[in-house]
């Protein structure tokens, strides 16, 4: 997709750090306490009320959520295959695999590695972190969610009919 290595490496954390947003957003939110956001709606905190509405009516922040991490890891996919393949390319060429199976093989490992790093970073991680203060990161997360969920409404719309 790049040229330049380290822009495509940029890009891929851009992308893995964005994807761990969207999997942070979406436990935080469905794991939080409602006892314990009304109790911080009472007390006047207004990201709990938009909290609860999102738990009230679930259904489109969690297409939005679906829609961006599904995005961000087809680009991953694509920006990583481009970004790894030339060194593994070298890597098994190196090994004197034969070249019939070089490509594939460059690819595959490509492959395995953006998908490994997108469970691992964009993923488990962020899961594991939301557990530990569902409430606390469903207050940082619902603004930032909300206006996404503005920019991809009509996707929203689409999917959902």
């Amino acid at each position: 997709m790049t040229a330049d290595p380290i822009v495509a490496l940029l890009l891929i954390a851009a992308l893995i750090a964005a994807s761990a947003f969207f999997s942070l957003s979406e436990l935080a939110v469905a794991a939080s306490r409602r006892v314990r956001l009304r109790q911080l709606a009472d007390a006047g905190d207004l990201r709990a009320r938009r909290v609860l509405a999102v738990q009230d009516e679930p259904g489109d922040f969690f297409t939005a959520i679906q829609i961006g991490m599904n995005a961000v890891a087809i680009l991953g996919g694509v920006v990583g295959e481009g970004a790894f393949s030339p060194y593994f390319t070298r890597l098994l060429q190196a090994v004197q695999l034969d070249a019939a199976y070089v490509d594939t093989a460059a690819t595959l490992l490509s492959f395995a590695l953006v998908t490994s790093l997108f469970i691992l970073i964009a993923d488990l991680v962020p899961k594991r972190l939301g557990m530990i203060a569902p409430e606390q990161v469903a207050l940082r997360v619902v603004g930032p969610m909300q206006t996404f969920l503005r920019v991809v409404r009509p996707l929203v719309w689409f999917f959902k009919r």
